[in-house]
């Protein structure tokens, strides 16, 4: 029996060195539902990392690459919704950009990486100190 899964949109080296926006470390509550009219499909999960131009996700039954969704996900004791695209996808994670961010939202984003509550992502991988 051959199990298939989705091809990602990009390798994860091709990812950290095109990343326009710096990536912080956080885990928070996420939910997903796609945009479109295809049946409302919520899908529960933890995000892994943000940045302001976008998030990683660990989640049940993520959707298809390319998808357009409506994104909630807790940040600073604050529910955010947003639309996003998913841009690349694997059994581990799903990684999606933001489209037209609310303002609040952003700047929560930013307040917490210059408050330095989140931890910046290692660009040469994980280094145990």
């Amino acid at each position: 029996m051959q199990v298939q899964t989705r091809r990602t949109a990009a390798s994860a080296a091709q990812y950290s060195v095109e990343r326009r926006y710096p990536r912080h470390f956080l885990s928070a509550p996420v939910t997903t539902w796609p945009l479109l009219n295809s049946g409302l499909q919520i899908t529960h999960g933890l995000t892994l990392e943000i940045s302001i131009g976008g998030l990683s996700a660990v989640l049940c039954g993520p959707p298809l690459i390319g998808e357009r969704v409506s994104l909630r996900v807790q940040l600073l004791d604050s529910p955010f919704e947003t639309s996003a695209i998913v841009r690349y996808g694997s059994p581990a994670r799903t990684g999606f950009e933001f489209v037209e961010l609310p303002p609040e939202f952003l700047r929560s984003i930013e307040s917490c990486i210059h408050r330095l509550l989140l931890r910046p992502w290692p660009r040469d991988g994980f280094q145990l100190t």
